[in-house]
């Protein structure tokens, strides 16, 4: 096995046991492989082979975090009783439900709150403010989440963020 492939390894168990940890169920059977599987005893994440830069590696690390306080405090079905009626109300209530729980293991650890805030300020330094002009390119859902992130997360506003916002 070359050096690359070995680092692969390493990051795959370490990313897997901070998920078993983190969720405190460590029956779960964690796949690389971005396919979605219907076993509610599994999590997929997306293959390592795909991962380029620094970047890549704290996007995954976020979103196996997230995943992790997902398994850890949403109650399937308290969540089920109370979710709204309509696409985007049930859009709206997933967004606070996320960053509920994301906002709970970010208090508890400051390496979550990281990867989390690190990952979220990449998704918006990669999105392009030449392309809002209207309100009409402006997402309700994006400009919620940049709302609660920004609320919740102390994330800083940018001249992109600020602009998204103002609509």
């Amino acid at each position: 096995m070359d050096e690359r492939e070995l680092l692969k390894k390493k990051f795959k168990s370490a990313v897997s046991s901070t998920v078993r940890a983190i969720s405190e169920n460590f029956d779960i059977d964690i796949k690389f492989d971005s396919n979605t599987s219907e076993d509610e005893n599994s999590l997929n994440l997306p293959n390592v082979n795909s991962l380029k830069n620094s970047q890549d590696f704290t996007n995954l690390r976020a979103f196996a975090d997230s995943a992790a306080l997902k398994i850890k405090y949403t109650n399937k079905k308290i969540y089920s009783e109370n979710e709204p009626n309509g696409s985007m109300s049930k859009a709206l209530y997933a967004i606070a439900e996320k960053i509920r729980y994301e906002k709970i293991g970010s208090d508890k650890l400051k390496g979550i709150k990281n990867n989390i805030t690190q990952c979220y300020e990449n998704k918006l330094k990669n999105k392009k403010i030449e392309e809002i002009k209207t309100e009409v390119d402006v997402p309700i859902t994006d400009a919620f989440e940049l709302y609660l992130r920004s609320h919740f997360f102390g994330i800083k506003q940018s001249a992109n963020t600020k602009k998204k916002g103002s609509f």
